[in-house]
């Protein structure tokens, strides 16, 4: 009879070789100092798990999914993630969760009934991709407007269409995804705070909301201040980043809430984005701050811990500020 391997905490990794990055060292050293046993999962390791796992020779209590591609029914992390979801594994992002959240079509309805600022919206169903705007879809989306996919993330797809754009740029930007619904959005210009752009990226992390200002065409990150949240009147970012949550049911996501120009409203421009960007501001210029990753990263093991003790609990909220970094920064 063969034993039972157990391994308490594991994350899925796209790329062989990258152990040492600061995310992954992290939660390594993380768990070395919680005595938890630590894999790191690459591709040629999914099939010799898999086998094991459907033996009952291998066990995984807490799975971070960063690689599987949630609607790529072929994909061999996502078939991975199944197989681990059905041996009792828990796994941060469910894919269920995940695939119903991942889809923006579904989630800008599920927001908006939700009465979570949204850009006004267009649906475009994939059955009706040359259908014309009416009159009343043509003022509220104003121009330039933002074509998006459904199922796309990191801006792929994502094209801004203004005064020049022709009709065949527009019906390009629809056939970038075959069979996916699109979105028509109306453009957010975002207010200027002491010269910043008003818009953020929020990470929400086990309760725990990271505000972070976010320069849209630089994509340059910096956390936001417990000064800054008093000045500017910021905490309506964290009940839009705690809606999304309840709403999604995703432990670990990045949103993006700009504050409009026209009207002062935090709008939710990007809705839910699940294996967060976690390259270091230190070799990326638009990276993560570093100690936002070495926080995100503890606190994931530190859930993980108390998971596996039978301790799980999401009963408070949190904001994750920094340290003040100057004589006085009093509100």
């Amino acid at each position: 009879m063969n034993l039972m391997e157990s391994v308490d905490f594991g994350i899925g990794w796209p790329v062989e070789g990258e152990e040492n990055e600061l995310f992954v060292s992290t939660l390594k050293s993380e768990c070395e100092v919680r005595k938890l046993k630590f894999i790191f999962i690459h591709e040629r390791l999914i099939d010799p798990l898999s086998a094991k796992i459907k033996k009952g020779e291998f066990k995984l209590k807490f799975y971070l999914d960063m690689a599987s591609e949630t609607f790529d029914p072929k994909d061999d992390f996502i078939k991975f993630a199944y197989i681990l979801k059905d041996s009792g594994t828990r796994i941060v992002a469910d894919p269920d969760d995940v695939k119903a959240a991942a889809d923006k079509s579904v989630t800008h309805f599920d927001l908006a009934r939700a009465q979570v600022p949204v850009p006004f919206t267009v649906l475009i169903r994939n059955w009706e991709p040359t259908r014309r705007l009416t009159d009343e879809e043509k003022e509220g989306l104003g121009l330039p407007f933002v074509i998006k996919p459904a199922l796309g993330y990191a801006q792929e797809g994502v094209k801004i269409i203004d005064q020049k754009s022709t009709l065949k740029e527009i019906a390009e930007a629809r056939k970038f995804s075959q069979g996916d619904n699109f979105l028509l959005q109306e453009y957010i210009e975002c207010k200027e705070f002491n010269g910043d752009p008003a818009w953020f990226r929020v990470f929400h992390l086990f309760g725990e909301i990271i505000p972070c200002w976010w320069h849209p065409s630089t994509h340059v990150y910096r956390h936001v201040t417990l000064k800054e949240i008093h000045e500017f009147s910021l905490l309506p970012l964290v009940r839009v980043t705690t809606e999304i949550a309840r709403i999604t049911r995703i432990d670990w996501f990045s949103c993006e809430i700009a504050v409009s120009k026209k009207n002062g409203q935090f709008v939710t421009v990007d809705y839910m984005n699940d294996q967060c960007a976690i390259n270091p501001q230190s070799k990326y210029k638009d990276g993560v701050p570093d100690d936002l990753i070495v926080h995100m990263a503890e606190r994931l093991v530190d859930k993980a811990w108390q998971y596996i003790r039978g301790k799980f609990t999401l009963s408070h909220r949190a904001i994750w500020l920094p340290k003040i970094q100057v004589k006085d920064e009093n509100v």
